[in-house]
């Protein structure tokens, strides 16, 4: 099958103020003197990533630049995708400065091309900013925010160890619009120990006040080595029970719903035209480009990860001969039948969900032929229903999504 260039590119920005108590994500508290020197290796990553891949950025006729919706990816004199989608991520992207978000996003232009309309994302946590420094983001040209507001509960957001209290999350929401953001995106966090359903409406009712057109929901995990993992003794049904959390997330997604919101996909919810298309890019199984300490990329057949270490990173792109092997480690040669596994995956966590037409494009087979004695098993659980050429999660299988996963890893 042809391959995919990719048209995304993922930056990590492992910089934050404090680690929250449920994070585990790789960043680095009291580090941001280093990020004019880790901008550079990003840049210059960015630079080499080409050579780096050459082989996989599939520079002939076979190469297919998948659209993103209303804008369409447009290939590149080299045979490549101009970029769709960048995406900040971390950490705390918003502790760099403009010019530093603008020199990444001028290289990412300088050596992929970024098209026209291309949705330019970055996370910002309440606290780290005020509304000159989000005008000068989104005349860097970030056209898409995503908050990390999480609760506007403070008894929360205290038991969470978040650096903001609900006063400042009001506040950038309120100073990123009058910045010019209208694409704005706000994480709300469920299952909280102390966090009730009363909670959470206050939050909901505050979003929908403010007219926010992108939701994300996410039910606190305890991840090892967390302070909260250790707190409740890595058992959160001991404190918030699976009854609990669910009746939490079953009113938020009813609400929005009610609002004119689309379920797009399990976590997220967002108004028509607000979905996020990089996210989208993901749960589609695409390939995409990935920069940075500790992060992740697909491209062409191989899945793989960067160094973890800042200083060892930073220290490998600033040589000037720049050894691949001291940046990437390769860790997965993807085969055929890995790549319709995570195809259906992503797919069940859709509202679109696994369409029979583009899976046959894409595969060469009927999904049917691939995967007929896991859907009809699904099916008769009541966790997957086929109709109009689409399989596609019941209300049943968004609760017990993971028994459906499972068929697939």
């Amino acid at each position: 099958m042809p391959e995919m260039s990719p048209s995304s590119a993922y930056i990590h920005i492992p910089f934050c103020v404090k680690k929250c108590a449920y994070c585990d994500f790789l960043s680095f508290p009291s580090c941001l003197e280093r990020a004019g020197e880790y901008v550079e290796a990003l840049c210059k990553e960015i630079r080499l990533t080409p050579s780096w891949f050459s082989s996989a950025r599939a520079a002939d006729a076979k190469t297919e630049c998948k659209s993103g919706g209303s804008d369409s990816s447009q290939a590149r004199g080299d045979g490549g995708c101009a970029l769709r989608t960048i995406y900040f991520g971390g950490g705390t992207p918003s502790l760099l400065s403009a010019a530093q978000i603008e020199k990444v996003i001028g290289a990412l232009r300088e050596e992929f091309g970024i098209t026209e309309g291309c949705e330019i994302t970055l996370e910002v946590n309440p606290g780290t900013v005020n509304e000159e420094k989000l005008s000068s983001f989104f005349a860097a040209g970030v056209n898409r925010l995503s908050i990390g507001v999480q609760s506007l509960d403070d008894k929360v957001l205290k038991e969470l160890s978040r650096i903001h209290d609900s006063s400042s999350a009001k506040k950038v929401i309120s100073e990123a619009k009058a910045a010019g953001f209208i694409n704005i995106s706000c994480d709300m966090m469920l299952g909280i120990p102390g966090q009730t359903l009363e909670s959470v409406k206050e939050t909901l009712d505050y979003l929908l006040f403010q007219e926010i057109p992108h939701i994300s929901l996410y039910s606190l995990i305890l991840e090892e080595g967390t302070p909260l993992y250790d707190r409740y003794g890595g058992d959160i049904e001991k404190f918030v029970t699976q009854e609990e959390d669910r009746k939490m997330y079953h009113y938020v997604t009813s609400r929005l719903k009610k609002n004119g919101f689309i379920h797009y996909e399990i976590s997220n919810m967002a108004r028509e035209g607000y979905e996020s298309r990089h996210n989208s890019m993901y749960w589609k199984a695409e390939p995409y480009y990935a920069f940075g300490v500790g992060a992740h990329y697909y491209i062409g057949n191989e899945r793989g990860r960067h160094v973890e270490d800042l200083d060892t990173y930073i220290a490998s792109l600033s040589r000037e001969e720049v050894d691949r092997k001291d940046v990437l480690f390769p860790e997965e040669t993807l085969s055929e039948e890995e790549k319709k596994k995570e195809y259906m995956m992503l797919g069940f966590r859709t509202r679109i969900g696994v369409v029979e037409d583009i899976y046959e494009r894409r595969f060469g087979e009927k999904v049917e032929r691939s995967f007929e004695e896991e859907l009809q098993k699904e099916i008769s659980a009541g966790l997957v229903v086929h109709e109009d050429g689409v399989y596609r999660l019941t209300e049943k299988g968004v609760d017990l999504a993971n028994q459906v996963f499972i068929d697939y890893i």
